[in-house]
């Protein structure tokens, strides 16, 4: 007998008596089981359900979202260029009762698609024609983009990472400033961001991957119906790109091209654009030779006007748009690269992020007509990979960024503090033409100090936040605590980029006619016409505040009116303007400083009728009444 049956025995008789053990065990538990099947097992395990930290972190990232830029949606007047365009142009098709059809003081506007100004449109329905429901459809895209960006920081890490994303994001700089802008871009970055969800939960998961797919499709086509074709272009960049370097990606990825989601697109993309070729033959024409090649070409002439900033102007503005984790995150990646960016072992959760920033990021580089906030698109991408650059920082060098900071919050402070009055009014100098200040590069330039002392709080405060709050940050990292540091210096930006909204806001009249529009409205009778020198574009918050059609005068109709038939005498000569100053209804002529000399000379030398009205910025109102 072996010597393990010697020692136990009653092994068979234990054995034998199994089976009679069994059958004691309660059915129901037997009942209960079933056998899994093997994408249960290995491919799709289920998840753990999300712990109240979880969502405790969404709230408070969706309100803090929420109070700094719903909140101040009301905060300052719109400015011409972008803000007047796309407010004007929906408060014309509310008072015409077009909704296919964006005009700017009559003239078709077709340069970008219309879902941006039918979302304006629904929020004049709602909340009446102003300011703040202008700016509303931007103020959520904002929102819903930090939303997605800790939703897509969750699949790709942890749910920690998504809201420190998320949080960094808000905290840009750039996103203070920019994104509450009436344009398309705070949308489009929701959308894509919303694509880039729908196409990695797809990636993720079998189930359900076909609503995920067709979820890629519709924000795609979305984006596309807000700003053109780059919404596809750039979402298929990104995920061509990436299945380059991932074979998984390239095998689960292949199912977006099913022909039912090809078909979703165009029918949520195809219409508008059949109906603009059908009632103006030349769209796609000048959709193709001048919009598209002339921003890729920077083509500028007597027709066309795509002026690009300087590339050099380009990336010191995104250091300033990213500020502070320009400089927070600076030390690291110059002096440990090897260690945040991990090149020998980059994973997909590394790569996603990664592809993203350069597929939009580096064509800007190189394109004709570049503007700095035609890379928002990818901000949600920065933020994703700037939460795994801190984390991946070594100690040192995350003191040394919350330093950076630091030191430069004393700077401001000090600048505010520390440089008198008579020095600055030394240096004081006057604001350029408002064409030539259509950048933010140049605004600041050409920006008086007379003017910068007014933001002399802001930058106190500023400086306060930053230098106080990135000490709490310094202590945090001493104690191994990098994931408040991070919190707090996101906090640190938070009074100044508040401060920094109200300096937007004070500047509003060198960049806005609103103060000119709301003078003129109530001294506009039945037969006053008001008279614009300069370019439609310059003089675009006119559509939105005054409360009829104006004339523009000097101005190449062709450049102004590209598309469609326009009245002619909406364009004057000035011998047309001198005709109706000879009249007996009210003329009121908006031009600018350096040019009021001109008109002067002109009018008083045939009339000797001439009244200076009123001013607002670089802008002077004349006039035939007194």
């Amino acid at each position: 007998m072996p010597p393990i049956t010697r020692a136990h025995r009653d092994a068979g008789g234990e054995i034998a008596a199994f089976p009679r053990k069994l059958e004691k065990i309660p059915q129901l538990m037997i009942a209960s089981s079933r056998t899994l099947s093997i994408e249960e097992t290995f491919l799709e395990p289920p998840a753990l359900t999300p712990p109240p930290t979880r969502h405790a972190l969404f709230i408070i990232l969706i309100a803090l979202a929420t109070l700094l830029h719903v909140a101040t949606v009301g905060s300052g007047d719109l400015y011409s260029q972008t803000e007047g365009q796309y407010a004007g142009a929906a408060r014309e098709m509310v008072e015409a009762h077009h909704w296919l059809l964006p005009t700017n003081d009559g003239i078709p506007r077709l340069q970008k698609p219309p879902l941006l100004y039918w979302l304006i449109i629904f929020s004049f329905k709602v909340f009446g024609v102003n300011v703040a429901a202008a700016r509303l459809p931007v103020a959520l895209g904002a929102v819903a983009s930090v939303a997605l960006i800790f939703l897509i920081g969750e699949k790709l890490t942890n749910y920690w990472h998504g809201f420190l994303a998320g949080l960094i994001y808000l905290s840009f700089c750039g996103t203070f400033l920019l994104a509450r802008i009436v344009m398309p871009e705070p949308l489009v970055s929701a959308l894509i961001a919303g694509a880039i969800l729908c196409g990695l939960c797809g990636y993720q998961r079998r189930r359900h991957r076909r609503g995920w797919f067709a979820g890629f499709w519709i924000c795609s086509a979305l984006a596309c119906l807000t700003k053109g074709l780059l919404g596809i272009v750039y979402l298929a960049a990104v995920f061509v790109l990436i299945s380059v370097f991932y074979r998984e990606a390239r095998m689960r990825f292949r199912a977006l091209l099913r022909w039912e989601y090809l078909l979703i697109f165009c029918l949520i993309v195809a219409p508008w654009h059949i109906w603009a070729q059908w009632h103006f033959p030349d769209y796609f024409r000048y959709l193709i030779s001048s919009e598209w090649l002339g921003h890729l070409s920077g083509l500028t002439d007597a027709t066309h006007d795509f002026k690009g900033m300087a590339t050099y102007q380009f990336l010191a503005m995104h250091f300033a748009w990213w500020f502070p984790w320009s400089i927070a995150l600076l030390p690291g990646l110059i002096f440990a690269w090897r260690r945040v960016m991990r090149p020998r072992e980059v994973e997909f959760s590394d790569a996603l992020p990664l592809c993203w920033m350069g597929v939009v990021f580096v064509p800007l580089l190189f394109l004709g007509q570049r503007q700095d906030y035609y890379s928002m698109s990818m901000w949600g991408a920065l933020a994703l990979w700037a939460a795994v650059a801190w984390d991946r920082m070594p100690v040192r060098f995350r003191a040394a960024g919350a330093i950076a900071v630091g030191v430069m919050g004393m700077l401001s402070a000090g600048l505010a503090l520390f440089v008198p009055n008579a020095a600055a009014h030394a240096l004081n100098g006057h604001w350029g033409a408002m064409d030539a200040r259509w950048t933010a590069w140049k605004a600041l330039h050409d920006m008086p100090v007379s003017t910068w002392l007014l933001f002399r709080p802001i930058l106190t405060i500023t400086g306060i936040s930053l230098t106080s709050l990135s000490l709490v940050a310094l202590y945090l990292i001493f104690k191994q605590r990098e994931t408040l540091a991070a919190i707090a210096l996101a906090l640190a930006m938070i009074p100044g980029g508040l401060s920094m909204m109200e300096g937007v806001a004070r500047t509003a009249p060198y960049f806005s006619l609103a103060d000119v529009g709301r003078f003129l409205n109530p001294r506009l009778d039945g037969s006053g016409e008001t008279v614009f020198e300069g370019p439609l574009d310059d003089g675009s918050s006119l559509i939105f505040y005054l409360n009829r059609k104006f004339f523009l005068v000097n101005q190449n109709r062709q450049k102004e009116a590209p598309i469609g038939t326009t009245s002619s005498d909406r364009f004057l000569t000035e011998d047309a303007v001198l005709e109706k100053w000879d009249g007996n209804g009210a003329v009121y002529l908006i031009v600018e400083q350096g040019r009021v000399g001109y008109w002067k000379a002109l009018l008083t030398e045939r009339f000797h009728v001439y009244h200076q009205v009123t001013a607002s910025g670089t802008y002077v109102v004349l006039s035939n009444q007194s």
